[in-house]
């Protein structure tokens, strides 16, 4: 029997629905027990639509996603000043906050805070404030005394992580607090920022009152992805965003470069937040749209996977020796000379952010397409930040790259977190057969194997 006309075109339209739900379920899964922080800014509160962005915002609570709250004052600064007949003096985009505006801006904040909290108790969700953010005056620069503005020091990310723990969403504001308990005035941006560097955060999302990161005007990077309304950029990774800061300077409005800076700032830190969006809290839907589908409504930044490894040189062989130093001393490490290194060099890969390395790996290609895997190395600050798991990805990539069938090592105290990656226990007798020869009977090194 064929079908109608009229009943094709549904038929397609059930199977989209069908596969946008498929999506959402998906997004679902992978979001649950992960932490979103969201920036909100104060001038959305007025909008008609900002009770329905509340509501997305109970929803993703109520699936398990969890949450935390920054707020942003300046519209309501603004306004409560201009009541009070204040005018603000601003250096460079920063406000600096004498006597007589502190107490203004600390009952902006309040305000805006209390309005959070309200929507989110209507929802059923439990919103909380409280002051965990330290900080410290801003100071004297250039001659300008910054008075009651502060800059961030640190969040108390151990009371948040509880308040977490207890299905509160936590709601932080402009406020600070220094060792004697006196406040500062600070920007949200940097809380917001400080918060995904403290803590480990799957997204942050910047909701303001414009649109995500225009097109208009801009100089795009090659392999930036426009949305299909072709008004905003849809999806950036870090290579992109240093593109659009250095050749859209007069373009980008000084928001937009804040934003993107941050951004960059909290991906590119190891085990740092997996994506930053931007985007319009006064469109309807915009957030879940973000969250649950793959084309999105605002920017988002990502990062390049790899972007810290790179391949070692001989300037490196100082810094891997120092850190096979521990490892060695623990019996997790052979003892290797700096010859040693420098003569397998090209072997040697490292893990550096702003010139410091804190981590290194090496893949040494045996011929007949079987490769070892050997001197993994992280620095002591940095265990547990994804820098061990990101080099071993890595090397098994490059092993992949390079045709490589099977993969081996060796390990005396680590063979559960290989597992991890695909290793399955072997033998001595499984090595190629100069490895063979050079296998420690003393030391009695557990083989591990990746067909790969």
């Amino acid at each position: 029997m064929t079908k109608s006309k009229t009943e094709l075109p549904q038929r397609y339209a059930n199977r989209a629905s069908v596969n946008t739900i498929r999506e959402v379920f998906d997004y679902i899964s992978r979001y649950r027990g992960k932490i979103f922080v969201l920036k909100i800014e104060d001038s959305l509160i007025g909008n008609p639509l900002f009770p329905l962005l509340m509501k997305d915002i109970i929803q993703l609570h109520n699936i398990g996603v969890q949450l935390i709250i920054v707020t942003g004052t300046r519209t309501t600064i603004a306004r409560n000043l201009t009541a009070a007949g204040i005018k603000s003096t601003f250096v460079k985009g920063i406000r600096i906050t004498p006597d007589s505006v502190l107490p203004h801006i600390k009952l902006a904040a309040m305000e805006v805070v209390q309005t959070i909290i309200s929507h989110l108790a209507a929802g059923g969700a439990n919103g909380i404030m409280g002051n965990w953010t330290k900080a410290r005056s801003l100071g004297v620069r250039k001659g300008i005394d910054f008075q009651w503005t502060g800059q961030v020091e640190k969040v108390r990310s151990d009371i948040v992580h509880k308040l977490l723990a207890q299905e509160f969403i936590p709601v932080l504001y402009n406020i600070g607090l220094n060792a004697k308990g006196d406040c500062y005035n600070l920007n949200s941006n940097q809380i917001t920022r400080q918060l995904c560097l403290d803590l480990n955060i799957e997204k942050l999302f910047f909701i303001r009152s414009q649109d995500a990161l225009t097109t208009k005007g801009l100089l795009i990077p090659p392999g930036a992805q426009v949305h299909p309304n072709g008004k905003i950029l849809s999806n950036i990774d870090l290579s992109h965003v240093d593109f659009i800061l250095s050749n859209n300077h007069t373009v980008l409005s000084p928001e937009d470069r804040e934003l993107l800076a941050h951004a960059k700032a909290v991906i590119s830190r190891p085990n740092g937040v997996n994506r930053v969006h931007i985007i319009d809290g006064r469109k309807e839907g915009r957030l879940l749209q973000e969250v649950f589908t793959s084309v999105g409504g605002g920017t988002m930044v990502y990062g390049n996977r790899y972007a810290h490894i790179r391949r070692a040189t001989q300037d490196d062989v100082p810094e891997i020796m120092h850190l096979m130093d521990g490892y060695v001393k623990k019996g997790n490490l052979v003892m290797r000379t700096d010859l040693d290194i420098k003569n397998q060099i090209n072997d040697y890969y490292i893990y550096e952010v702003d010139h410091a390395i804190y981590g290194c790996g090496a893949l040494y290609d045996m011929g007949q397409r079987c490769a070892e895997i050997g001197a993994i190395a992280v620095n002591t600050a940095y265990k547990s930040k994804g820098v061990g798991r990101g080099i071993m990805q890595y090397l098994i990539q490059k092993a992949r790259d390079k045709n490589i069938k099977t993969l081996f090592l060796l390990t005396t105290r680590a063979a559960d977190w290989f597992f991890e990656f695909g290793f399955i226990q072997g033998r001595p007798e499984d090595l190629p057969e100069h490895r063979k020869n050079n296998y420690n009977m003393e030391r009695n090194s557990r083989v591990l194997l990746l067909d790969l």
